[in-house]
């Protein structure tokens, strides 16, 4: 596990330059993601991606955990056994979608510790108020979130843009249907956390 998510700071061993150094940093990576996002306002949607500025902290991480971290840990190992069965029926296709298994098996093993680092570490400290001392844990989730996004991108470079082959297999429109449906989980996951979540956690709210 990262070593990040072992920093918890003390005031009885942490010199004050420590504390103003850190309160600096946590103060301009708050800034940042205000510049970088702008403020989610509260659900009135049936939009069940966003519960919005109104909902307890405790509240946002339930869902998340319901709405996005169960089904990725029940979905991802099946989309990795459809995909190695596509691209061996599509291997002599112009469109074959040539090492997407080995793409989509780094991309299961990545989130899959992702969400493990936040479960274990990050969202205790969120929902027991601690956000102001997540600021590492914080960090190394947003890099991480940008690398998740990276991985989508590559993921439509190697289906050529989700484009079906003209004789494509019913096992094949149906893994691009999933990997787009994939895209838009992550998204809207990611997008939560960012906009949301880790903001208000900076603000020592719970």
């Amino acid at each position: 596990m990262d070593n990040n998510f072992c920093v918890v700071y003390s005031t009885s061993t942490r010199p004050k330059r420590h504390f103003h150094a850190v309160f600096s940093l946590a103060s301009r990576l708050l800034i940042q993601i205000r510049m970088n996002t702008s403020p989610a306002p509260t659900n009135t949607t049936n939009d069940v991606s966003s519960p919005g500025q109104a909902e307890s902290l405790a509240s946002i991480v339930d869902y998340i955990l319901s709405r996005f971290h169960e089904p990725l840990r029940r979905d991802l190992p099946g989309l990795v056994e459809n995909a190695r069965q596509v691209e061996a029926q599509a291997a002599t296709s112009p469109l074959a979608p040539v090492g997407l298994t080995a793409h989509l098996e780094q991309i299961r093993l990545a989130v899959e510790s992702h969400l493990a680092k936040e479960e274990q570490i990050l969202f205790p400290l969120i929902v027991a108020g601690r956000g102001r001392n997540a600021l590492m844990p914080i960090r190394v989730m947003m890099t991480e979130h940008d690398d998740h996004t990276e991985n989508l991108r590559r993921t439509r470079e190697l289906t050529h843009e989700f484009a079906l082959p003209s004789d494509a297999s019913a096992e094949c429109r149906a893994l691009y249907q999933d990997l787009q449906h994939l895209e838009d989980e992550l998204g809207k996951h990611i997008e939560l956390e960012n906009k949301v979540l880790f903001p208000r956690a900076l603000e020592g709210e719970r």
